[in-house]
């Protein structure tokens, strides 16, 4: 905006310049034509002649005025042309200022909302990748506790199942031993009416000769005494012939080991059935 108005006020000083050099055109042909009228003629007669010449002179100077006058006129016309085209070469120079300082200034505005629109978009952008990835950290989160939850779930269901087994397999000892009990104490009381074999005590609980089929005696009981001595026989371990039974073989149920044959024997002597454990068990 300086420059319009600097150039502005160069116009208007070139136009008091030339308006002062019409005035002084103007006064100078004035004095001119004065001058011409005021000079007197030294050649003047005093005859009738005079009258004549001095018509002569007076329209000479007249002419000579006009001319000036039409020439000061001449003058003014082209210097106001001069000026007029000055003036709209001057105001076209303004308008295409104009024009391009409007160009300029749209083209900035434009760039700068395109440079806020871009910063914005960049600005949301950054913000949803960060949202994004925030929830993609909280969906790994909660997808590794899920798997941990259901590892766990599993251990516990594993862990239900096995004690469930135990509990199982010691209701089944304990049944065991109750019926071992039970026939130990029913023989006991009958073993002067019945005879005793080599293994009916062993198998009265086994479900793998639950017939007694596999050690019943080939001659019955001959006295008293010699079914004690095979009722005492029946409480040595099979494996030493030393010590006293005290180990339940599983899953035969014989009741035929001691305690430190156990730990090497691995199929039962009785029913030769690979054995899977052994429950203790106390007759004293």
């Amino acid at each position: 905006m300086i420059r319009p108005n600097k150039r502005g006020r160069e116009t208007e000083d070139i136009q008091r310049q030339q308006k002062l050099q019409i005035s002084l055109n103007y006064n100078m042909c004035q004095e001119e034509a004065d001058r011409s009228a005021s000079i007197p003629n030294p050649n003047a007669v005093s005859t009738g002649l005079r009258l004549s010449y001095d018509d002569d002179e007076r329209n000479s100077s007249v002419t000579s005025a006009s001319g000036s006058m039409t020439q000061g006129q001449s003058m003014i016309l082209s210097l106001g042309d001069n000026i007029r085209s000055e003036l709209d070469r001057q105001k076209e120079e303004f308008d295409q200022y104009i024009k391009i300082q409007e160009e300029h200034l749209t083209k900035g505005i434009r760039d700068m909302k395109q440079r806020h629109m871009a910063s914005f978009l960049s600005a949301i952008e950054k913000g949803v990748s960060k949202k994004l990835r925030e929830k993609d950290m909280e969906l790994e989160s909660m997808n590794r506790k899920n798997k941990e939850l259901v590892e766990r779930i599993k251990q516990v269901a594993a862990e239900a199942q096995n004690w469930h087994y135990r509990a199982k397999y010691n209701e089944s000892v304990v049944n065991v031993l109750k019926s071992n009990l039970q026939q130990a104490i029913s023989q006991g009381a009958e073993q002067g009416k019945e005879g005793f074999g080599d293994s009916e005590v062993d198998d009265a609980a086994s479900y793998i000769d639950p017939n007694n089929f596999l050690s019943i005696p080939v001659g019955g009981s001959k006295s008293v005494s010699k079914n004690h001595q095979g009722m005492k026989e029946q409480m040595i371990c099979r494996a030493c012939k030393a010590k006293e039974v005290s180990i339940l073989l599983m899953p035969c149920r014989h009741l035929c080991l001691c305690k430190d044959c156990d730990v090497f024997i691995k199929v039962c002597p009785v029913c030769q059935v690979m054995k899977t454990g052994g429950v203790p068990v106390y007759l004293s």
